[in-house]
């Protein structure tokens, strides 16, 4: 006894027309999926770099205070008011040739210089330390070979302010010598009493373990960490330092966001480089607001397609499904139209070759 096979019949006209019923509208909106996913994980990306850049901001701008309060702690300590007020070993200095003569007998041997050289024995951080009056004749000094005034010093008279004081941070300089990178703090010293400018305080600060933290980190799968100048010249990154004078790929985009910011100094920007797109995530140090010359930007920055590669090949099978559907059906279509002009010709044929008695009889 033989089976029938069940056997399910149903038009090519309906099959297309439910196959376009469904397949446009997923096509439509796994288009839609894909390009909203993708700038999804731009957004993630980019928040998760303005993250690490605040992060990395705040450690700069609190490093740079640690040291300048340091600094304005020496410039108070009693020891140090006293040498600026004339109870050091330098009154009766010439300040008109204080630039050739050396230092006055004792100078180094002084209260407050045995001071410095303590401090500067306890923290390696500081390279010199030097301590001036108000004619800027040195009046304490933590190393020997410091020339005996700062009178006519650019950075000095700033610091000095006409006795109004107010505390100067260098640029950042190479020591060749010790192979670090410092700057030079200038803090006025004042009376505690009067609260007037009585001397400065200049002190040769390493800020080497600073910039070193952006040459040696790896960030994420790859990204680049870089400290950049509000010039857009980079401080500091991988294999970069501030005296190769190079300018930052993607500092453009990042000033123009930051001039378009109403509130805050970070965020992230998509920016089209001339290898493709990046995703730079910044944040401004709060430095400038005190020393205009430090308007320091942390950047993290990343070529999109490296940042969201852990997503992108998911995203990329997606779209290479929809377009394999789209043409899937696109076949199906041309199937059908060219099998139905064949099946019209061939009817038309066989009407054709039929005698005119079967004709006329079927009229």
């Amino acid at each position: 006894m033989s089976r029938e096979g069940l056997e399910v019949r149903v038009s090519i006209e309906r099959l297309l027309l439910a196959l376009i019923l469904v397949i446009v509208p997923l096509s439509i909106l796994g288009l839609i999926f894909a390009e909203t996913s993708y700038r999804a994980l731009d957004r993630a990306v980019g928040a998760d770099f303005k993250t690490i850049a605040q992060l990395y901001s705040q450690q700069v701008s609190q490093s740079i205070r640690e040291r300048l309060n340091d600094v304005t702690t020496i410039a108070s300590d009693p020891t140090v008011l006293h040498a600026v007020t004339g109870g050091g070993t330098s009154s009766g200095h010439n300040a008109e040739n204080s630039e050739t003569a050396g230092l006055p007998s004792g100078v180094l041997n002084s209260n407050a210089s045995q001071f410095l050289k303590q401090r500067r024995a306890s923290e390696p951080q500081y390279l010199s330390i030097v301590v001036t009056n108000t004619n800027g004749q040195v009046v304490a000094a933590s190393q020997p070979g410091v020339k005996p005034s700062y009178s006519q010093d650019a950075a000095w008279q700033a610091a000095y302010n006409n006795g109004q004081g107010a505390t100067q941070i260098s640029n950042v300089i190479d020591d060749e010598f010790t192979k670090s990178y410092y700057v030079n703090v200038n803090e006025p010293v004042r009376d505690p009493n009067s609260g007037a400018t009585v001397g400065v305080v200049s002190a040769a600060v390493s800020i080497s373990d600073v910039l070193t933290r952006f040459r040696e980190t790896q960030v994420g799968n790859g990204a680049t960490l870089e400290l950049v100048n509000d010039d857009g010249t980079v401080i500091s990154s991988r294999n970069v330092d501030v005296f190769s004078n190079v300018k930052s790929r993607g500092f453009d985009a990042v000033h123009d966001a930051l001039l378009g910011l109403h509130s805050g100094q970070s965020g992230w920007v998509r920016a089209g480089l001339p290898n493709g797109p990046w995703i730079i995530g910044f944040a401004a140090t709060t430095l400038k607001q005190r020393f205009p010359n430090l308007g320091w930007i942390v950047m993290v920055s990343q070529d999109e397609r490296l940042a969201a590669a852990p997503v992108l090949g998911l995203i990329r099978f997606a779209l290479i499904m929809v377009v394999l559907a789209g043409f899937m059906l696109t076949l199906l279509c041309v199937y059908y139209f060219l099998h139905r002009s064949q099946r019209f010709s061939h009817i038309e044929e066989e009407e054709g070759a039929r005698p005119d008695r079967y004709r006329s009889a079927t009229a």
